[in-house]
């Protein structure tokens, strides 16, 4: 505890420190290498100035230059790199890699406003899809395989809609899939396509074979609806879907007249 404390208040050298020692290095180094290249050139008896003067030109600039624009560039790469992969984990689920909540409900209320009809009328669909058996899964065989159920839900979702489609984790065992421009036929078959691509997947638990089965509960919109109003309705769609009444799967449109009652 002692040693930790100890390394902890050890005072860091400021940054600028390094900076200035770097720069004072390397300048160094590049007036050590460039006396030492004019030296070998303008010593030697076997080359007249002009060519003396032409490969310390060509050598000095290929010498100093090339290693500092190479760390420059992998510098600039390693630290967009950095920056790309923080941004991924920051807006999306550690586990399946689809976007997490906050950063679905801020992409769906960007794209539902650029979903625009040929009357001028924003339109699309939002579904919510619920895994059945996610928790029963994770009750009989732990986190760890309920985590995979999940990761191959995902899976089967991303493989089943467009790459102009948004899908995020809401929950541990709820993916909400947002449908640009789709109609409620567009809709009903991407849910039926991913329930049924889930069901007859087949997935292996320490090597017993489980059924994934799946709710979803989804809203047709068209003009300015709320998102929080679109995540209501398609809620209330999936509580119906749980009691099988529409064999798992419920849509419910919203219109231009119903938008008002419908907002919250």
């Amino acid at each position: 505890m002692l040693n930790d404390m100890n390394t902890s208040q050890t005072p860091r050298t400021p940054r600028w420190i390094w900076l200035a020692a770097f720069t004072l290095v390397g300048t160094i180094c590049a007036v050590g290498l460039s006396f030492l290249v004019h030296y070998l050139l303008f010593f030697s008896e076997n080359i007249n100035p002009y060519r003396q003067s032409l490969l310390a030109a060509i050598i000095l600039p290929v010498a100093i230059a090339a290693p500092l624009l190479f760390y420059i560039a992998y510098t600039s790469q390693t630290v967009r790199n950095y920056r790309n992969e923080r941004n991924f984990a920051a807006a999306h689920d550690p586990s399946t890699e689809v976007l997490n909540g906050n950063a679905f409900t801020t992409l769906v209320e960007r794209r539902r406003n650029t979903s625009v009809s040929e009357a001028g009328r924003t339109y699309g669909a939002l579904l919510i899809v619920e895994a059945q058996n996610a928790r029963s899964i994770n009750i009989d065989y732990g986190f760890r395989w309920g985590e995979e159920s999940m990761r191959q839900i995902a899976s089967v979702i991303r493989a089943n809609v467009r790459r102009s489609d948004i899908v995020g984790r809401l929950s541990d065992d709820e993916f909400g899939i947002f449908l640009p421009g789709a109609t409620v036929e567009q809709a009903r078959e991407v849910g039926e396509r991913i329930r049924s691509a889930a069901t007859e997947t087949p997935f292996l638990a320490e090597g017993n074979e489980l059924s994934l089965s799946l709710d979803i509960g989804g809203v047709i919109f068209e003009d300015q609806i709320e998102f929080r109003g679109l995540m209501r309705v398609a809620s209330e769609q999936l509580d119906k879907a749980r009691t099988k009444g529409d064999d798992g799967f419920r849509l419910s449109a919203l219109g231009a007249s119903e938008a008002p009652e419908r907002r919250t």
